[in-house]
């Protein structure tokens, strides 16, 4: 392909954001997206890049927003699954409406969005599909069960892909990244000690090589920052 459109989900903050900045230094051509529609404007206009508002909780915006972005950019060669939310706390505690939150943007969104831009990848013949994952998929503790639950599905999910599409030229991969210095556990009400935690340059540096060796399936690839071991 001339020119390697990479749709980057959750692009406003954080990994995500990182990861637009890396994308362009490695050639890439990043499609930001977001829930908020200011920020998404903000962020595009400053950076160069196109934006679109997106919900990956909403399956008709999810159809909507790739069909528009497979219009006006053409094909999709990427796709960065990194939008997420966390929740934290007693089981008990939590409210439906958060448990189905979780569960609808970690790992409804992240499979909702696969399945939209995947036929196209097939049928070209390559492409790379890379869920940012989690070490709360690797291991369990309390008092994260619906969060991990969430990306344990999401675990599972990568896993089958990527042996189902390997063969056919597309990549399915997962990162596991430890915890980031982003405002995620902020959003979430959640206190965190974030002076011990990985840089999100550092893990959208992962995430670049990951998908610059297309040669390589890269299963399950973690990383946390040497601090965090203390």
């Amino acid at each position: 392909m001339e020119r390697k459109n990479i749709i980057v989900t959750g692009a406003t903050s954080g990994i995500g954001l990182a990861l637009i900045h890396r994308l362009q230094d490695a050639g890439y051509y990043p499609i930001l997206t977001g829930r908020n529609p200011r920020k998404v404007a903000d962020l595009s206009h400053e950076i160069g890049i196109p934006g679109y508002q997106l919900d990956v909780s909403c399956e008709d915006q999810i159809q909507k927003t790739v069909t528009q972005i497979k219009a006006d950019h053409g094909p999709v060669w990427g796709l960065i699954n990194n939008a997420g939310i966390w929740l934290e706390g007693e089981f008990v505690k939590h409210s439906t409406k958060d448990i189905q939150a979780v569960i609808e943007t970690n790992t409804l969104g992240t499979m909702l969005m696969t399945h939209a831009v995947l036929p196209n990848m097939v049928s070209m013949g390559c492409g790379a599909i890379l869920n940012v994952v989690s070490t709360g998929a690797l291991y369990t503790r309390k008092m994260i069960s619906v969060y991990a639950a969430s990306k344990w599905a999401i675990r599972g999910f990568t896993g089958c892909l990527e042996v189902e599409y390997a063969p056919k030229g597309v990549r399915v991969m997962g990162f596991y990244p430890g915890k980031v210095n982003s405002n995620m556990y902020e959003t979430a009400g959640i206190d965190r000690n974030l002076d011990v935690a990985m840089t999100p340059e550092q893990a959208a540096d992962m995430v670049i090589a990951m998908l610059k060796d297309e040669g390589m399936v890269w299963s399950h690839v973690s990383g946390r920052s040497i601090q965090d071991y203390v």
